[in-house]
């Protein structure tokens, strides 16, 4: 028997997470190679979310406000390979890959950041049980 939870439950378990996020300046941040625990990688990209970041979770599920670009991404010659929701304090909520489709996150103009371009997240949602 498949493991399911009531929507009361996933509620809770998504709002637990996206909670951590709700101060000033949380931020998401595109990342190269996978990190370890403790080292997160070399960001290419940070964007500042709204404050909180997500709205309540609804059917278990959060959707982020508005993530303002970041007009002058640091760039690097290696593709983008994950990104981390994390705290004003640089605590990392969450993380997730990154590709081109069918990922966590979907990078819709190739995985290559270059220095000063615009980087930009036009949806987010959050999901920490599933259905």
């Amino acid at each position: 028997m498949a493991v399911t939870h009531s929507t009361a439950s996933r509620d809770l378990a998504t709002n637990a997470v996206v909670d951590q996020l709700d101060g000033a300046g949380s931020k998401l941040v595109f990342r190269i190679s996978p990190s370890t625990v403790g080292s997160p990688g070399t960001a290419v990209a940070t964007l500042i979310g709204a404050t909180p970041f997500f709205g309540a979770s609804s059917s278990g599920v959060a959707t982020a406000g508005a993530i303002a670009d970041d007009s002058s991404a640091t760039g690097n010659a290696s593709p983008v390979a994950y990104a981390t929701l994390q705290t004003t304090g640089d605590v990392i909520a969450i993380q997730c890959e990154v590709a081109a489709s069918g990922s966590d996150i979907d990078f819709s103009n190739g995985l290559t950041v270059a220095a000063a371009d615009t980087v930009s997240c036009s949806a987010l949602t959050y999901d920490a049980l599933g259905a």
